[in-house]
């Protein structure tokens, strides 16, 4: 029976891998790719991405392997492409990481956006700042967290009061510019830039909590209202617990007295 058009474009980049170069190690991980089910020209390139270290065979779970194998290949390809772009320096779960990428671009096609991703920060000052705070960075697909605790810190968790939100911030802007404009408050325990995964960019506010009280009131008092780009200005304000609690499910006969009981 003659083949669809698609069954012949995909047998055709499969035979295009060359499997009888690969050794060793690299033919190990290309045998446990494709016994998994992962099509050959993806497991390729994931053989190509191992080289550069930047990516390991066992940091890929059994969630990240399913979504590659369920994936379009030439999708996936691309996606693989864009993944070994980023600076994966500090992200700690790369299979999560990996998925996240895999959901944007198919949200992304899906509204027919370009798939390019933002730069993001500058690698030789976030470098610089990490290494004279000593501090970490996570990098996940929704935050990106500096610090907490400190690394002289006994581990408490500050109060209120010690943490301020910051919004209306430039979606181009990450923590290699943000850090050093709130140290000049105080002593930052840490940070949350909250990201979206579709763009790159962060979304437009982060969390910054405070060693001292003091230093979240000063933040308030010097960066509410402070311009980081033209025409562009920070929104700050000391957080406010949300304290309300939704509980689902009761049943209509319960009244407020019973509930509170």
């Amino acid at each position: 029976m003659k083949p669809e058009n698609g069954d012949a474009v995909e047998q055709s980049s499969e035979e295009q891998v060359p499997e009888e170069e690969l050794e060793g190690e690299d033919l190990e991980n290309f045998t446990k790719l494709t016994e998994y089910g992962i099509q050959k020209n993806v497991a390729r390139e994931l053989i190509k991405i191992y080289a550069t270290e930047k990516l390991s065979h066992s940091e890929l779970d059994e969630r990240a392997l399913d979504a590659l194998k369920e994936y379009n290949p030439t999708d996936a390809i691309q996606v693989l492409k864009g993944f070994c772009d980023n600076n994966l320096e500090h992200v700690t779960n790369k299979s999560a990481f990996l998925c996240g990428q895999m959901k944007a671009f198919k949200n992304k096609k899906k509204d027919g956006a370009a798939a390019a991703q933002a730069k993001g920060p500058d690698p030789a000052k976030i470098k610089e700042i990490l290494d004279r705070t000593g501090y970490t960075l996570d990098v996940t697909t929704g935050q990106r967290k500096y610090g907490g605790p400190p690394p002289e810190s006994d581990g408490e968790q500050p109060g209120n009061g010690h943490e301020v939100f910051c919004g209306k911030i430039p979606r181009e802007i990450f923590e290699d510019e943000l850090i050093p404009l709130f140290e000049k408050c105080g002593k930052i325990w840490d940070m949350r830039l909250m990201m979206d995964p579709f763009t790159g960019l962060n979304r437009g506010y982060c969390f910054v909590t405070f060693c001292e009280r003091e230093a979240a009131t000063e933040a308030v008092k010097q960066l509410d209202g402070h311009e980081i780009r033209k025409g562009k200005s920070l929104k700050i304000n000391i957080s406010v617990a949300n304290l309300r609690l939704f509980v689902g499910n009761i049943p209509k006969n319960k009244t407020s007295e019973e509930i509170k009981e």
